[in-house]
C-alpha cells in the first residue's frame, strides 16, 4: 500500500493502529467480528437479486457534446423498485473508460459532464429515497433514511441500497459501448455502498473512494457529529426503549471495513483527518483493511465549505490519471508521481 499525506507540509505519515481493532488499546467487542451468518447473508441476497429482472428504460436527452448520446436511465432493483438516473456515452467506437457514481446523503446525483468531456462514458443514479429514486422507498422512517427497516437486516434500507449500486454497476456493463475499464466511484454516502457493492458482486477495474461512509459501525456511534451518524445517536436519544446492542448488530451487516478484504481490485481512497460527518478513523477501518492494491491519500479536512478541501483536487487529479491511462502494475507498492513523500506498508 501506498500513504500520501498530503495534510501538512511532512506528509507521508504511516497510519496507526485503528481504534477498536486488535491492535488498540482498551478495545473491548472487535470492531472487525462479522455476525456468524455475514457471508450467507450476503450470498442470499445477491442471489435474490439476480431473480429480478433489470428491465431498463432508456430516454433520450439532448447530448451535452457532439458525438455524445444521453439517456435518463431506469432499473428495477432489489424488491423490485425502480432507480431513476442518466447516462452519457461517446458515439464513436473507441474503448473508453466507463465511470458508476452515485451521490451523498441527502443529495442527488448530478450529470458529471466533466467527466464525459475528459474522454469517458458515465452512468449515474439516485439512491433509493433520494432524488428521483425517493419513491423507491415509500415508507421511510421519520428518524431518518438509514433508520428505515433498521430492526432487522433483511429489512434495513441499507440492503437495498447497495443492491442499488450493484444493479447500477451491472447495467453500465451491459451499455452497448466498447469499454476500456469500469470505475466505481463513490463520495461518502456513495463510497461505502461502492465498497460493498464491489466486495460482494465485483465489476469494477478500479475502485474510486472519497471518505467512504459506514466504516466502523461501533466507533461512528461515538464520533460522528452530523449526517447519518447523527441521526442513530439522535433517534437513540429519543427512544431509550429501543435497545441499543439491537440497532448496532443490525448495523454492523452494513460495516464497510468488513467488506474491504473481500475487494480485489486496485482501489484509491481519500481521507480527511478531521471530518465531522466521515470521521478519520472510521475510514481508516476500512484502509487498513483493504488486501488489494491500492493508495491512500490523506488530505487536511473533508465535509467542509472551507479553502482547505481545495486539496481534494489532487485526488481528483490521480483517480482521472489511473481512469484515463490505466493503473500501473506498480500502483500501491512504491511511490510515484502522485506525491512527493509516501511511505510504503
Amino acid at each position: 500500500m501506498v500513504i500520501m499525506d498530503v495534510s501538512d507540509p511532512a506528509r507521508g505519515q504511516a497510519f496507526g493502529p485503528v481504534p477498536g481493532s486488535a491492535t488498540a488499546a482498551g478495545a473491548g467487542h472487535r470492531a472487525d467480528s462479522a455476525p456468524p451468518d455475514f457471508e450467507e447473508f450476503w450470498a442470499a441476497t445477491i442471489a435474490r437479486l439476480q431473480q429480478i429482472p433489470p428491465a431498463v428504460r432508456y430516454v433520450p436527452q439532448s447530448a451535452p457534446a457532439t458525438s455524445t448520446t444521453a439517456y435518463e436511465v431506469s432499473f428495477q432493483s432489489w424488491g423490485e423498485r425502480r432507480i431513476r438516473g442518466y447516462a452519457v456515452t461517446w458515439d464513436d467506437d473507441a474503448p473508453r473508460p466507463l465511470i458508476v457514481h452515485a451521490h451523498g446523503y441527502r443529495s442527488q446525483v448530478t450529470p458529471r459532464l466533466d467527466w464525459v468531456q475528459a474522454g469517458c462514458h458515465v452512468l449515474g443514479f439516485d439512491i433509493r429515497g433520494f432524488g428521483r429514486s425517493t419513491d423507491a422507498v415509500p415508507a421511510p422512517s421519520a428518524d431518518g433514511w438509514l433508520l428505515t427497516g433498521s430492526r432487522q437486516p433483511e429489512t434495513s434500507v441499507l440492503r437495498g441500497a447497495v443492491c442499488d449500486y450493484v444493479r447500477a454497476t451491472e447495467v453500465a456493463a451491459a451499455l452497448d459501448v466498447r469499454v476500456q475499464r469500469q470505475v466505481s466511484h463513490g463520495v461518502s454516502l456513495a463510497g461505502g455502498l461502492a465498497t460493498m457493492a464491489e466486495a460482494v458482486a465485483p465489476h469494477a477495474d478500479l475502485l474510486v473512494l472519497g471518505v467512504p461512509t459506514f466504516g466502523w459501525s461501533e466507533g461512528r456511534r461515538l464520533l460522528v457529529e452530523r449526517g447519518s451518524g447523527a441521526e442513530v445517536a439522535t433517534f437513540l436519544a429519543r427512544h431509550p426503549q429501543y435497545p441499543e446492542d439491537d440497532l448496532q448488530v443490525v448495523l454492523t451487516y452494513f460495516d464497510a471495513g468488513l467488506f474491504a478484504p473481500s475487494i480485489t481490485c486496485p482501489t484509491l481512497l481519500g481521507i480527511g483527518r478531521v471530518d465531522r460527518v466521515v470521521p478519520y478513523a472510521s475510514v481508516r477501518h476500512i484502509a487498513t483493511r483493504l488486501r488489494s492494491p491500492h493508495e491512500v491519500m490523506v488530505f487536511p479536512v473533508s465535509h467542509d465549505a472551507g479553502p482547505a478541501m481545495s486539496e481534494w483536487e489532487r485526488f481528483d487529479h490521480r483517480w482521472l490519471e489511473l481512469t484515463l491511462g490505466g493503473v500501473p502494475g506498480h500502483f500501491g507498492r512504491q511511490p510515484n508521481a502522485a506525491a512527493s513523500s509516501t511511505h510504503l506498508r
